[in-house]
């Protein structure tokens, strides 16, 4: 069986779970990751957990579906912190695993929480990634460009997964999904935000079933250096032109959630080997006041465990 790449999921005692991370759409989400680190059937420009590492389109089982649901379990049995969803997403494309379907069923049925899954889209042209995936309540599909050039600049592909396989499979997929799906539209000055990839997406979006349409940007260090978020007024005059469906995706709200004991360093070392966090993210996942966060923060970065990162006015730490 693969091994995770990353050491510090072991040394929590969690291989494939992670967070509760507070998620701009779902709430505050418990992330299931079911592929080893950066594998990935696209290598986007704007991705918070780094450059693709394998390129693929090949569907496997990378890690057995009872060794996933039992960490699962073990990790509900011991949380002081109920979260909102269980999410299939992490560091890779979760509709890679071969053994989707089984896995949200199973879930479920151990949780009795919602599952979503969040995908590129780019695997939905195959009719058993549609099926299984049709098993989650929630479904976060992504569509970043609807012009063959901008796709490929932004979201750098593998070469089976055309934007015309891509955009055939989301339509097919959305016509006859029963659960909740929410489009995401990420955007990036100089990669897919002209004028031209606004007009397609806007046809193309018309076209979708879909409840909402979530327009986002790359809010977070992405693989490239000169990647940078659009402004908020771009952003909003954006969204007035994709209708009625579409919302710009705030910041991560900073719920309060109780809970009993201090943050580990484990914990927050596994979160970050999966996205960056500013330390208010981190202090919503797991309940923790701003000087415990600090603190071990702190201790982190000195002991290089961990970077700090500024992005506009706020400071990420990574891995």
């Amino acid at each position: 069986m693969t091994r995770p790449a990353s050491g510090e999921d072991a040394r929590s005692g969690m291989k494939r779970i992670f967070g509760p991370v507070p998620s701009r759409r779902l709430g505050l989400s418990l992330g299931v990751d079911v592929v080893p680190h950066k594998t990935c059937t696209f290598d986007c420009v704007y991705c918070e957990c780094g450059a693709t590492t394998k390129k693929t389109c090949a569907r496997e089982t990378f890690f057995a579906p009872d060794e996933i649901l039992g960490e699962l379990d073990r990790w509900l049995s011991s949380a002081a912190v109920k979260p909102d969803v269980v999410t299939l997403s992490g560091s890779g494309e979760p509709t890679l695993y071969a053994r989707m379907g089984e896995l949200i069923d199973g879930a479920k049925r151990l949780t009795g929480l919602p599952f979503a899954v969040i995908t590129n889209s780019s695997l939905l042209w195959m009719n058993e990634v549609r099926e299984e995936l049709s098993r989650a309540d929630i479904v976060v599909p992504s569509l970043d460009a609807a012009v063959r050039e901008d796709y490929l600049r932004v979201n750098r592909p593998h070469a089976e997964c055309t934007l015309e396989r891509l955009v055939g499979g989301l339509e097919t997929f959305l016509a006859s999904y029963r659960g909740t799906a929410l489009l995401e539209v990420l955007l990036v000055g100089g990669y897919n935000a002209g004028e031209a990839n606004l007009e397609a997406l806007r046809g193309t979006i018309g076209r979708l079933r879909a409840d909402r349409i979530q327009l986002n940007t790359a809010v977070r260090p992405g693989t490239e250096p000169g990647v940078e978020p659009l402004d908020g007024e771009t952003l909003e005059r954006i969204r007035r032109t994709f209708g009625p469906r579409c919302d710009v995706i705030a910041p991560a709200a900073t719920r309060r959630r109780s809970r009993e004991g201090t943050v580990l360093e484990e914990t927050i070392l596994a979160l970050l080997s999966r996205r960056p966090c500013t330390a208010a993210d981190m202090c919503a996942a797991f309940g923790a006041p701003p000087p415990v966060v600090d603190e071990v923060l702190k201790k982190l970065v000195t002991e290089s465990k961990i970077k700090a990162e500024r992005r506009g006015d706020s400071l990420y730490y990574r891995r």
